[in-house]
């Protein structure tokens, strides 16, 4: 069976699934649940695809691999087209009143940097799911590609850049990704001095929870990668777990991320729950395989959407901090929604 074929199969009969792509791999992982029970997730022994929100306090749900398929990518090619950005000035004013808040709050309290985010709201009149599908694979070929669904939950879809945690026979990966700058053909672009601040941030604050708890921790030189049109900072980070157990600790660490959340992390996620006036649901929270084939493979929900009626919801953000001017910060996530639109 061709993942297309499975994928529809799934979809129609409302059974839950996800099928998934790593980054740099050419072919499409498929789980499908044959029940349409909705199983919570909250024990790290278990098996199968996890996804979970960006607040803890909320439910995290598991399918479980009853059919497991893989099938290879063909390449596509599709026509780009230029969607117009309706901009709203309420919507507008809104984040960059946030942001400005955001800023204040830095400026006169211990926190160094919070992630602001905003969802919004595009009709689709025909939408069509593999055909989204397919053009997120094809945009996105470094990027984990995934679509999920569950009949009591719903269809999201997205391709992220950012790994939470990679685990397999006692060693684990993990990556701190900060900054965002638009690619103009240049993979060695000059960073200014808020991004490499907002990188070193991030690397800083996963090098500090994770030395006492791991061996053999190692970060690598930060280096540029790319992610569709856009530019980030990266870091890879590495090391030694000695048990099962200590998967859970590290996720625990980890999420949310400096790169969703900010810095230090509770402060961050209290304004963020307090202000951002918006359930962020599964958007920043982490998705991915959990004790399959002896690996667990977590990502964090990045450049994602929701499908719901006729209408798709994106969400998009971007990380602030003193040096941080708010008309920019609404610029940039105009950017990223344009990426997202481009393949609706």
């Amino acid at each position: 069976m061709k993942y297309s074929e499975q994928i529809n199969y799934a979809f129609e009969a409302k059974k839950p699934f996800v099928a998934y792509k790593n980054p740099n791999e050419n072919k499409v992982h498929v789980i499908i649940q044959k029940n349409d029970e909705l199983i919570e997730f909250d024990d790290f022994n278990s098996s199968g695809y996890v996804f979970a929100p960006f607040n803890s306090d909320e439910k995290a749900y598991l399918i479980q691999p009853d059919l497991y398929f893989t099938d290879e990518v063909k390449s596509f090619e599709f026509d780009s087209e230029f969607i117009e950005n309706k901009e709203q000035e309420v919507e507008k004013s809104t984040h960059i009143n946030i942001v400005k808040n955001a800023i204040k709050t830095i400026q006169d309290t211990e926190v160094s940097k919070i992630v602001v985010s905003r969802k919004e709201e595009v009709s689709v009149s025909d939408f069509n799911l593999l055909e989204v599908y397919n053009k997120l694979m094809s945009k996105y070929p470094n990027a984990y590609v995934y679509v999920w669904y569950h009949p009591k939950v719903g269809l999201w879809m997205g391709a992220t850049p950012e790994t939470l945690l990679k685990v397999k026979d006692g060693h684990f990966s993990t990556m701190a990704l900060a900054g965002t700058q638009a690619f103009k053909g240049n993979l060695n672009p000059v960073w200014g001095a808020k991004e490499l601040e907002e990188q070193q941030m991030v690397a800083d604050f996963i090098k500090q929870h994770l030395e006492n708890v791991v061996e053999s921790l190692e970060l690598s030189e930060v280096e540029t990668v790319k992610a569709g049109s856009l530019l980030h900072l990266k870091t890879n980070i590495t090391g030694k777990i000695h048990q099962q157990k200590d998967i859970a600790s590290l996720v625990k660490l980890l999420h949310p991320t400096p790169a969703v959340c900010g810095l230090p992390k509770e402060l961050s996620k209290m304004f963020i729950l307090e202000n951002e006036n918006y359930n962020r649901s599964f958007y920043s929270g982490y998705l991915g395989n959990i004790n399959m084939n002896n690996e667990t493979s977590f990502f964090v929900n990045l450049r994602c959407f929701q499908f719901i009626n006729n209408t798709i919801v994106l969400y998009v953000g971007g990380g602030i901090t003193a040096e941080s001017i708010a008309e920019k910060e609404w610029e940039e996530t105009v950017a990223k929604s344009q990426i997202i639109k481009a393949v609706l």
